[in-house]
């Protein structure tokens, strides 16, 4: 629909088209028991993933899944951005500078990247940026082998990542301000969003250890 819309509002500034139909339209709403779209990455389908997906897709893979990027992020980051064991990057979506430190298995998987002439981190086999059309094209040709052969799960995306990122924080204990700034997010909102399936049954018992309605505790 958005592509849609765009593509008309063009064609009425140049006489093309009279109007635009999908102008107003409501859009589809997801299903509350729908799977979502982006789930997290399970350990070992990170593993899996890293271990047979080819070093042009690898290192972009490796960034997103230990920084928790964007794509667009991701493929953008310059050779530049790396200073003083940090990745710094100014987020292209909320326009938040982050300065992240670099994982020592991201580290190992920089270092044993081919060297390229291209200005990006991440590049082609001919040693050119990424393009995000040529990088979803190849991606999804790379997951869709694996998935064939049974290597990895339904419903593996790139952005899934970043949910993996989010929900891997919150079980190590980080509170939710900590996933909003790693993440680049503005609100606390799309923080929660991106670390909703995380498991804390450790943090509901020790909720659970300190709620005292009653005051029984404060007693005994």
């Amino acid at each position: 629909m958005a592509v849609v819309s765009v593509a008309c509002e063009h064609g009425k500034e140049h006489g093309i088209v009279r109007d635009n139909p999908v102008k107003g339209l409501k859009r589809v709403k997801r299903s509350r028991s729908a799977p979502s779209a982006s789930r997290p990455w399970t350990i070992e389908e990170c593993r899996t993933v890293l271990a047979e997906l080819p070093h042009q897709l690898k290192l972009p893979v490796g960034l997103a899944m230990f920084t928790g990027l964007r794509k667009g992020d991701v493929l953008a980051l310059k050779k530049s951005a790396i200073r003083e064991g940090r990745i710094w990057r100014r987020t292209n979506k909320t326009g938040q500078e982050l300065s992240l430190p670099i994982h020592p298995d991201l580290a190992q998987l920089l270092k044993q990247s081919p060297q390229h002439i291209a200005i990006t981190i991440a590049a082609t086999t001919n040693a050119t940026p990424w393009t995000e059309s040529g990088f979803n094209s190849s991606f999804i040709k790379a997951m869709g082998a694996l998935k064939r052969a049974g290597k990895i799960g339904d419903g593996l995306t790139f952005h899934g990542l970043r949910h993996t990122v989010g929900t891997l924080l919150i079980e190590a204990g980080f509170d939710i301000d900590t996933v909003r700034r790693w993440l680049g997010q503005k609100t606390l909102a799309m923080a929660i969003h991106y670390s909703e399936t995380a498991d804390t049954p450790q943090r509901m018992r020790e909720v659970i250890e300190k709620l005292d309605p009653l005051g029984s505790k404060s007693r005994t």
